[in-house]
């Protein structure tokens, strides 16, 4: 048997379901303080509105998937996975960051919505 073949096919199994939990963990997450999430960012006299808005924010993400599998794969047929990862990475952590540091709707208005919405849609470009 090539012990060796099972050690290399063993970490890429690791690797991918380390991925595949993350986004998992990363859905859950937000489902469960999505009625934090509304009040701080789409105050509303009703929160299941806000909780919509809410949800259709975390949504249009996944729009981007497919664009971004298009342009990314591209980038990384001309330059290389290296870079590409490493595009992915930082553009992950700028949207990330984003959404992390935004004030609330209380502090700056219609832009926090607005940042939001932009880091979300810079996550679903970047995870294709």
């Amino acid at each position: 048997m090539n012990y060796s073949r099972f050690k290399k096919d063993a970490k890429a199994i690791f690797q991918v379901g380390s991925g595949n939990f993350l986004e998992m963990y990363d859905f859950s997450i937000f489902g469960l303080y999505a009625p934090m999430i509304a009040k701080v960012f789409f105050p509303s006299e009703n929160i299941l509105i806000a909780i919509v808005q809410t949800f259709m924010v975390f949504a249009v993400g996944s729009f981007m998937r497919p664009v971004g599998a298009m342009f990314l794969g591209a980038y990384m047929d001309k330059y290389g996975r290296k870079k590409g990862l490493m595009l992915t990475l930082s553009l992950m952590a700028i949207g990330t960051a984003s959404i992390a540091l935004c004030p609330g709707y209380d502090s700056i208005g219609f832009l926090a919505p607005l940042i939001v919405v932009l880091g979300r849609l810079v996550q679903g470009l970047v995870v294709w």
